[in-house]
């Protein structure tokens, strides 16, 4: 492993455990073991190094929908089962974002760029399975039925821990 990926790797459990504040640079470097000097040269600030590390975490890689929808009720129960766990391991990271916004709001865009990719193609497969039942895409509000379930999906992996009964 490179020392731009020791840091990026660092950044992220540092990160997820302390928040912005509380991950300086010297932490970050010196968990690896590399020089602060090199952070610095590698990222420019902080900020962006931190801004990386958010935005290269990729947990739902493995998570697909087919390119065709078959029998969507174990399609889309695997897709949600798997975006829970993946959403679920990286909870810390994902609070320690939302709870740094008011005082770093340029940090929202990278923790919104790992979901967006997953959220369109659950946008296109929704798409796809209206059309296949001879609908028009345009006839069902898709986009709310998709924000809503990637909504719901979301809501309990960030909130069963804390509130167990809902």
């Amino acid at each position: 492993m490179d020392n731009r990926e020791k840091l990026l790797t660092a950044a992220s459990r540092v990160y997820a455990e302390v928040g912005f504040r509380g991950a300086t640079t010297r932490r970050i470097a010196e968990e690896p073991g590399v020089n602060e000097v090199t952070l610095f040269r590698l990222f420019g600030s902080k900020a962006q190094l931190l801004a990386e590390a958010i935005t290269c975490q990729e947990p739902m890689g493995s998570v697909q929908l087919p390119a065709e929808p078959g029998d969507p009720v174990p399609e889309l129960t695997e897709w949600c089962e798997g975006h829970l766990v993946a959403i679920r391991e990286m909870r810390g990271m994902i609070r320690k974002t939302m709870a740094d916004l008011e005082e770093h709001p340029e940090m929202g865009p990278h923790l919104c760029n790992g979901q967006t990719p997953h959220f369109n193609r659950l946008l296109s497969y929704a798409r796809r399975l209206v059309e296949r039942h001879g609908g028009h895409p345009d006839d069902v509000d898709v986009h709310a039925a998709c924000s809503m379930l990637f909504s719901a999906v979301f809501t309990d992996a960030m909130s069963r821990d804390v509130v167990p009964n809902v």
